[in-house]
């Protein structure tokens, strides 16, 4: 472990394709990579299924760069026959001999909040516009053919009244979604790239898809469907 942070700490940047910062082991052949297993992230303390979601989302990312992917059920249901903790090395080893696959995608919710509402009261702007007419002296020309002053009724312009009124109004204030995933080659148990993301989110599902697809788009590089090209 102490001669892989270099190589990652060396290679760290910022994701082109969204907001992800990732760090990728240079030195290995990712050709090596082509059958993953995602080990299901844990839920958010508070927040049943977000562990669900997440890894639901990493899955279809997963999918579309080319890997093969077990089946999450297979992989839940090695880890209680076995009783086994994927956040330790060796039972990570473990369970990606047993699933008979060359890496492992783990990783945790770093942090979230969820979207509020909240009532305010706004100011509501009325605009009225009312004419103007003034009275004016002129001569008219009367039946007779003869001429005589007459009082007339001309529009002059328009007035402008706002009214300002508060109205309550609902204010939705977006949460927060915080992600770490890294892929685990099982032969070895290295980290062959680490990940971080946050993104804004209104809905949890549709952060977990922003998040895996900013983590796995700033490793395009390393995919089967890149490396086959």
């Amino acid at each position: 472990m102490r001669k892989l942070l270099p190589v990652l700490a060396a290679v760290m940047v910022l994701g082109a394709c969204g907001t992800a910062t990732v760090a990728i082991k240079s030195d290995f052949e990712f050709v090596k990579v082509k059958r993953v297993a995602v080990v299901g992230f844990s839920d958010h303390p508070g927040r049943q299924g977000s562990g669900e979601a997440l890894s639901g989302a990493f899955e279809q990312g997963l999918i579309g760069a080319g890997y093969d992917l077990v089946e999450r059920s297979q992989v839940d249901k090695v880890l209680r026959e076995k009783k086994l903790s994927s956040g330790e090395p060796k039972a990570a080893k473990e369970l990606g001999r047993l699933l008979g696959v060359d890496a492992l995608l783990m990783g945790r919710i770093t942090d979230f909040r969820e979207p509020r509402e909240s009532l305010v009261r706004a100011d509501v702007v009325d605009t009225h516009q009312d004419p103007v007419y003034v009275r004016k002296i002129k001569r008219v020309q009367q039946p007779d053919g003869s001429f005589a002053n007459a009082e007339v009724t001309e529009l002059s312009g328009y007035r402008t009244t706002r009214v300002v009124r508060r109205e309550p109004r609902t204010v939705t204030t977006y949460g927060r979604l915080g992600v770490t995933a890294r892929l685990v080659f099982v032969p070895t148990g290295e980290i062959l790239w680490s990940g971080s993301d946050s993104t804004s989110v209104y809905t949890f599902e549709e952060g977990a898809r922003a998040v895996a697809d900013s983590i796995l788009k700033a490793v395009k590089k390393t995919w089967p469907a890149q490396l086959k090209k």
